[in-house]
């Protein structure tokens, strides 16, 4: 990459081991650009484009997401405070050499419009999603059929048992065809009374309808890899964290048995924050201890055993 002067934001978007996309908001000399950087070569050479300046006297943006639906319609969404608001999303259909804002949030919000920033992922061209928040403790899921113009809250049955609370969205949906697809939420009782717990939530018509799994008593991290195969992390209590696998989407799940090296680290006080499986035997998991130090560890049996990547 090149010096483009005072760097405030960063997003980034890596899709293989060759091809990533950074946004960064940069100042120079009092005006504030935003600038897409592109590599298809493993980051050895990187392609620069400036985005348009769209609303006037903008700020550096303080965090957003990038995602492409092929290899040329693209969105980047941009977030102006450390918040959901305000707010741009731009889009690219030529690979991100141009591109053009197709809605904001600055202000009053018109009906359909953008709502609010937040995170966002596509199906297609057409159809995509965002999380984010109006609430400063529930996140909602609105869908655009038009490619990012305009969007529409997208509400979801709560399970039988749990009608009296409120769902707080976790992550944007994510497709694993055309049709299949799924997404995480959290139920939060209302006025603190009944537990929390993590609701899976699955599409087989492409997201015009989502049905929910049995929902898992308490809250967590879940990823999958694949329409059936995920893992979860639950946080039972502050001292006793366990780990599931499903290979039936969601619809029952397996105890793993934490090995030495997790419970070396849980013992230490450290906690998992991420989970991220490309297959169903690698994946790696993420701690952190309360002073923020990280751990990186390794699997290749699906979370049975876990080997140190960082520190080494």
């Amino acid at each position: 990459m090149v010096d483009t002067g005072e760097a405030f934001g960063l997003i980034e978007d890596f899709v293989d081991a060759n091809q990533a996309w950074v946004a960064i908001s940069s100042r120079n000399e009092e005006k504030v650009h935003i600038l897409v950087f592109h590599t298809t070569d493993g980051g050895q050479t990187w392609q620069k484009t400036e985005l348009p300046q769209g609303v006037k006297n903008r700020g550096p943006f303080y965090w957003g997401t990038i995602t492409f639906a092929d290899s040329r319609q693209g969105w980047l969404m941009t977030v102006y405070s450390q918040h959901n608001c305000p707010a741009e999303l731009f889009k690219t259909i030529d690979g991100g050499i141009t591109w053009t804002q197709i809605a904001s949030v600055y202000g009053l919000v018109k009906d359909n419009s953008l709502p609010f920033g937040g995170e966002i992922s596509f199906r297609d061209p057409k159809t995509g999603w965002l999380v984010g928040r109006l609430d400063p403790s529930i996140q909602l899921l609105y869908r655009t059929q038009d490619g990012g113009i305009t969007w529409q809250r997208q509400k979801l049955k709560l399970p039988v048992g749990y009608e009296s609370g409120e769902l707080s969205i976790s992550d944007s949906p994510v497709f694993f065809s055309t049709n299949e697809g799924l997404l995480t939420a959290i139920y939060v009782p209302k006025n603190g009374q009944g537990n929390s717990a993590t609701i899976l939530y699955t599409t087989q018509d492409g997201g015009q309808t989502w049905q929910s799994r049995t929902p898992l008593q308490f809250q967590g991290i879940v990823d999958f890899t694949d329409a059936y195969n995920g893992w979860n992390w639950q946080w039972k209590t502050s001292t006793k964290k366990e780990l599931y696998r499903t290979s039936d989407g969601g619809k029952t799940w397996t105890s793993i048995e934490l090995d030495q090296n997790l419970n070396h680290f849980l013992d230490q006080g450290l906690d998992v924050t991420e989970l991220d499986f490309i297959n169903n035997k690698i994946g790696w998991a993420l701690l952190i201890s309360n002073d923020g130090k990280p751990v990186l560890l390794r699997t290749a049996d699906g979370g049975d055993n876990w080997s140190i990547v960082y520190p080494c």
